[in-house]
């Protein structure tokens, strides 16, 4: 088991329990959801800026394609309907503010923390999404080679920056980021 499973493996059932919820799929409560992704992105942005400021050299390339794929995200979120006007609701909102605490921890933290963020997330939408709907087209988006090749990198870069972090800080940030996975996941229930 590599030391970012067993990271995981420290917090048992709760990514099961995500990859599990019973979600309902009809398009009118998928659109609904999507559009509240808008505000979720447009921070995940802002932190991605701040890890690109401190990123080492060796890291710049692959955050850089990183943060290029949000921007194509917000730009498709909004051909969607998305309106950065509208309000948010009160799961987005905590999102929000858990990406703007993580943003105040040193970089190595924030970095594994942005590999399990996308790791997560795309974990349960590869257990929830499939077939045809109004999800194609992002789900393209998220399995394209290159967007792949992006979360690679990120794994890598994540691996070596652990060795010294507290556990009891990234378990209870995981945690965190689980928790509002459920959260915001059961916006489809």
């Amino acid at each position: 088991m590599s030391p970012l499973e067993e990271v995981l493996a420290a917090l048992p059932g709760a990514l099961g329990a995500l990859k599990t919820l019973p979600i309902r799929w009809d398009e009118e409560r998928f659109l609904f959801w999507l559009k509240q992704d808008y505000p979720f992105v447009e921070a995940l942005y802002h932190y991605q800026v701040g890890l690109l400021l401190e990123a080492p050299q060796p890291h710049r390339p692959p955050l850089v394609q990183a943060l290029m794929a949000t921007v194509e995200e917000l730009d498709w979120l909004l051909s969607q309907g998305a309106d950065p006007k509208e309000p948010v609701h009160p799961v987005r909102r905590e999102y929000v503010a858990l990406l703007q605490e993580m943003a105040g921890l040193p970089y190595p933290y924030r970095l594994v923390l942005f590999y399990f963020l996308n790791r997560l997330f795309l974990e349960a939408w590869n257990a929830h999404v499939e077939g045809e709907g109004p999800w194609q087209e992002l789900a393209e988006h998220w399995s394209a080679p290159e967007f792949q090749a992006v979360l690679y990198d990120l794994e890598v870069m994540a691996q070596g920056q652990l060795a010294g972090l507290d556990p009891g800080l990234l378990h209870h940030y995981l945690g965190r980021i689980l928790e509002m996975e459920e959260k915001t996941w059961s916006l489809l229930l």
